[in-house]
């Protein structure tokens, strides 16, 4: 009996022993577990606050969100926090590495999205539509109503391009949200119906052509192909009584890998980038930079194909302004407030002007009114993109400054005053941008 005992009490014992070492090993376990993440984590904000902040991805193309100031007021609307929450998520050590991880698991798990962007059909990839700022959009009407009312005398034109989703919906992977760009369009145009401005609306052109590429599957620009066709839809308005219709079309690449494919990691296809020269009707010209205060003798930028954004080709960019000037001696003048789709666009227009004068808002900061003015501008257009203009804030600002501006009478030495014999002129000839060629009619 006494032995029974024993041997029972020494069975608890052992099993007491194991128990207190299951427990221990637990402990251990979750702390070293709990060091190394601490560690880990340590280990990333050290070599974040080791690297240099960015301030652009090229691989992006797009400017990185920087470190927020700390103020009372921020911390109080909650700004601060959505705006250091932004600044980490862009300057997060190996963010272009972490966007190819996080396409590999989305890809593996099913999924038709990565980075903000649909992974469509037929090898697109597509922007998704922005949301407008309601109160933005109400600053903007009123200094597009107001410019319209000061200027009355010009024919003034607005163009917003849609996305390619909004137009092609079943590119996008099945039961995919999407917001009704088309409707936000209309809306916008309904909401100056008040003004003499001209709308043209471009998506029942575009389905028409539904069996062309008019949007890059990499990029969310339109290609020369779907600039070609926005200016057949526009020419009426625009008054070009006789557009040109056949065009040669040059092969310039056939490597662009665009914004788009940079955000959401995938880089399984490549575009071809393509320029479009009307066969009958080219004047000369020259352009002129006036940041840079260079002239080229053409509008394409032959160095640019060799940068990860090659859609840089069309005027090298985007730039506060530029000026073409043509020896076509059509009487017309157009001042063109856009976004990045209109470099594209722009170079279909020289025949039909003797002076082109583009502004990007989000970098200008002179008098509108002056350029309008000096230049003799007879023509307005405003060229933007559905997904800019809903969120942008500087066209509003440029409008204004303008009117402030002429009721100072201050402001700056004006474009569209540049003489040819004033500036040194690079080129860029056509044949060394040629990969192939073509003819379209």
């Amino acid at each position: 009996m006494q032995r029974t005992n024993k041997r029972r009490r020494g069975a608890a014992t052992k099993e007491q022993r194991r128990k207190r070492k299951l427990r221990f090993l637990r402990k251990w376990h979750a702390k070293t577990l709990t060091v190394l993440f601490l560690a880990m984590v340590a280990g990333f904000v050290i070599v974040n606050m080791a690297t240099k902040d960015r301030t652009f991805s090229e691989n992006e193309n797009r400017n990185l969100a920087q470190k927020p100031k700390l103020s009372a007021a921020t911390v109080k609307d909650g700004s601060y926090f959505k705006d250091f929450s932004s600044y980490l998520n862009d300057q997060f050590f190996g963010r272009d590495r972490w966007l190819t991880l996080n396409l590999l698991e989305n890809t593996f798990l099913g999924r038709k999205e990565a980075g903000e962007v649909y992974l469509g059909k037929n090898g697109y990839l597509l922007e998704k539509a922005n949301v407008p700022d309601e109160e933005q959009m109400k600053l903007k009407e009123t200094a597009i109503r107001d410019f319209w009312n000061e200027h009355q005398n010009l024919n003034m034109n607005m163009v917003l391009v849609p996305c390619a989703g909004a137009v092609y919906p079943k590119l996008l992977p099945k039961n995919a949200p999407f917001r009704d760009q088309i409707g936000d369009i209309s809306e916008e145009e309904n909401s100056l119906m008040d003004t003499g401005i001209k709308f043209t609306r471009l998506s029942d052109a575009f389905r028409a052509h539904g069996d062309e590429q008019l949007y890059y599957k990499t990029d969310h620009h339109w290609t020369s192909a779907g600039a070609g066709y926005a200016l057949a839809e526009m020419a009426g308005n625009l008054g070009i009584l006789d557009p040109e219709t056949s065009y040669d079309s040059y092969t310039v690449s056939g490597s662009f890998q665009g914004t788009l494919a940079s955000k959401s990691g995938r880089h399984s296809v490549a575009d071809e980038i393509r320029i479009l020269v009307p066969k009958t009707k080219m004047p000369e010209y020259y352009v002129y930079y006036p940041d840079t205060q260079t002239s080229t003798t053409s509008v394409y930028i032959r160095s640019k194909l060799k940068e990860k954004d090659q859609y840089q080709v069309f005027f090298g960019g985007n730039h506060p302004a530029v000026e073409i000037h043509t020896t076509a001696d059509t009487g017309k003048n157009i001042l063109i407030f856009k976004d990045s789709y209109a470099n594209a666009f722009v170079p279909l227009l020289i025949p039909y002007y003797d002076n082109i004068i583009m502004i990007d808002p989000r970098y200008y900061y002179e008098d509108v009114n002056q350029v309008i003015s000096s230049a003799e501008i007879t023509d307005v257009l405003f060229l933007y993109s559905q997904n800019t203009f809903a969120t942008d804030t500087t066209l509003t600002d440029v409008l204004n400054s303008g009117r402030k501006d002429a009721a100072s009478g201050s402001g700056t030495e004006s474009l569209g005053s540049v003489s040819s014999s004033s500036v040194d002129f690079e080129e860029d000839n056509l044949e060394d941008l040629t990969v192939s060629s073509s003819s379209e009619e």
